[in-house]
């Protein structure tokens, strides 16, 4: 068997595997809330189990075939005795279901041959397995007596009533042989039902089959590096069209059927380009439905009752960035159940329902995707905050109560920063922020923070739809040209008529509106001396007011050419030490431009300087 075929089944596999565990949490909220048992859903889980073990006995994977098997006839049962399902067969079912995730990635990572590779699988299909023959042993022990039953009250109907007598002796003409045809009409009723109830199944199974047939032919796999060469190749030729179109040798001749032809080729190009891009894109949906499992583990190891509500799940973003935001929200919401959601008991004091909420929400807002976690606990406490900013030394005492609460929070993000009373396992609020705030910050987002004591937390995560891809401002300073991300310039003007303070070398200040914000030369980047010292030019300047956190920052520039969609190309290593560059492109006009890292910008010179 070829090692890419396994391999490419247990893609498959995995998918399978995401549709248990969902199928599964939704399977134990509707029989937890005192609803019944949906008897389509246990065929559901009965029919992805049974895929599980006949694809993997194909690919000789022995110990994924075993523990699928077992789990299979556990539901098997289910399937016929639904009243019988129970806290215990459930667990049963989602720890198996978690070996088989073990052994999948197992065999991704390192093949053993389709065996077991721990003591613990081993011991747990034991326990399974014991289940199942405690299941079977307690069914061949237990009498049919329900269907005895039904059969005579149903029976009976024609003649419990002596006066009735008549009747049942004609029905039994009808059958010549009273007892046998008696059940065989009696099965003319019940089969009645029976066809009935099988209709009511089947069309279901047939709609499912229909509109899997329906994906098969509208989905194709395709590997993510081909979808990267292709969307290089896609960026290059959004960066030579300009060259070609804008060339300097046309650029003076009336060629007006040409310059059509260049405008309709732009076009197409713009359409291609975002069709590229919209292939990495997918439903932020993987995602969230991870959450549901991880919701459902933290509540049971903190004792607390928590109700997870999703909306928004089919928000699309860019594959890369997706993978990238799960260790951020398991931390936010590890933390907003462990140390944000009251227990039970504290909820109804509060005058609160005993189960806490949490609404994990996504949009899209213009070229972001707005990630929410809000959660209806007794939100922060600013006092124990700043108590424990002031122990770390990252504030005085004196300076803690004139902070907005805003500010306060930040502190959250500190590394190491817990107001946690004890260390659980699942950490305190705060501890792991610090890397929810670098993963954000690493895919040019943001994460803010908003609390009501008494009412819960809300932490909202703002990330770009994809990294490929960026609006941008180009900009000239001498012979070199930048690139300021649009979502962080907040204004242009130009410096003629502006008066500048010069506080100190390379330190000047610019009064914006009603705030005084510093302005700096981003030949300081460089290790070159600054423009701005020389008041006389700087009046020739354009200077771009940017913005991260509420933070403000103008840089001068010597030209704006203006807004362009900026493929980005991975810096040169000569460019690797030089801090606030985030990337660089080429430019329509051939030259190489530098894309410039705004937010970091902004933060290493205000922790430089005091205006």
């Amino acid at each position: 068997m070829e090692r890419d075929d396994v391999l490419e089944y247990l893609l498959e596999a995995r998918e399978t595997l995401e549709n248990i565990e969902k199928d599964l949490l939704h399977f134990e909220k509707s029989t937890l809330d005192g609803s019944l048992v949906d008897r389509d859903l246990l065929d559901t889980l009965f029919r992805h189990f049974h895929t599980i073990k006949g694809s993997s006995g194909f690919f000789g994977l022995t110990a994924i075939v075993k523990m699928a098997h077992s789990a299979e006839n556990l539901l098997d049962y289910l399937r016929k005795n639904p009243e019988d399902q129970d806290e215990d067969t459930l667990e049963l079912l989602i720890t198996a279901l978690d070996y088989l995730n073990e052994l999948v990635e197992h065999e991704e990572s390192s093949p053993s041959g389709g065996d077991f590779f721990s003591e613990e699988q081993i011991q747990f299909l034991n326990k399974l397995n014991q289940k199942n023959e405690f299941i079977r042993v307690h069914r061949l022990n237990t009498p049919e007596e329900p269907t005895t039953t039904q059969v005579s009250v149903e029976f009976g109907l024609f003649g419990d009533d002596p006066k009735t007598a008549e009747p049942k002796e004609e029905f039994g003409l009808f059958t010549n042989d009273s007892i046998p045809k008696t059940n065989v009409e009696f099965g003319l009723f019940h089969k009645l039902d029976v066809i009935a109830e099988k209709e009511k199944i089947q069309k279901p199974e047939e709609n499912f089959k229909t509109e899997k047939k329906t994906i098969i032919k509208k989905d194709i796999r395709i590997d993510t590096d081909k979808l990267d060469s292709l969307l290089d190749i896609v960026g290059e030729i959004v960066i030579t069209e300009p060259m070609v179109t804008d060339h300097q040798d046309i650029s003076k001749l009336k060629l007006e059927n040409f310059h059509k032809t260049a405008l309709q080729l732009k076009k197409l190009i713009r359409n291609l380009q975002e069709i590229t891009l919209s292939l990495r894109m997918v439903p932020i949906a993987g995602i969230f439905s991870r959450m549901e499992r991880l919701v459902r583990d933290t509540a049971k190891k903190t004792g607390k009752q928590v109700k997870l509500i999703i909306s928004g799940e089919d928000t699309e973003i860019d594959k890369s960035i997706i993978e990238e935001m799960y260790d951020p929200l398991v931390h936010i919401i590890r933390n907003a159940i462990d140390h944000g959601l009251e227990t039970p008991e504290e909820r109804k004091e509060a005058g609160k329902q005993p189960q806490g909420t949490i609404q994990l929400t996504a949009n899209q807002s213009g070229k972001e995707v707005w990630i929410e976690v809000r959660d209806d606990g007794k939100g922060l406490s600013r006092e124990r905050i700043l108590n424990k900013a002031v122990s770390l030394g990252l504030i005085v005492h004196s300076d803690a109560e004139s902070l907005e609460d805003k500010d306060v929070w930040e502190f959250l993000f500190h590394p190491g920063f817990s107001t946690a009373k004890e260390v659980t396992d699942l950490s305190g609020r705060g501890v792991g922020l610090d890397v929810v705030r670098k993963n954000v910050t690493t895919l040019k987002g943001f994460v803010d923070v908003f609390s009501v004591f008494g009412q819960g937390t809300t932490f909202l995560i703002r990330v770009p739809l994809t990294l490929a891809i960026i609006e941008g401002l180009v900009v000239r300073k001498e012979d070199t040209y930048f690139i300021l991300p649009s979502i962080d310039v907040k204004e242009s003007m130009y410096l003629s008529n502006e008066p500048i303070n010069e506080l100190y070398k390379n330190n000047h200040s610019i009064r914006y509106r009603t705030n005084q914000i510093s302005i700096v030369d981003i030949n300081l980047l460089f290790g070159k001396d600054s423009d701005l010292n020389n008041q006389r030019t700087l009046k020739e300047k354009y200077l771009i007011v940017t913005e991260s956190h509420e933070k403000q920052m103008g840089i001068v520039f010597d030209e704006i050419l203006g807004n362009q969609s900026i493929v980005i190309k991975p810096i040169s290593p000569i460019f690797k030490n030089i801090n606030g560059l985030a990337g660089c492109t080429i430019l329509g006009n051939g030259h190489a431009g530098l894309i410039l890292d705004v937010r970091k910008l902004i933060g290493q010179h205000l922790s430089s300087v005091t205006i």
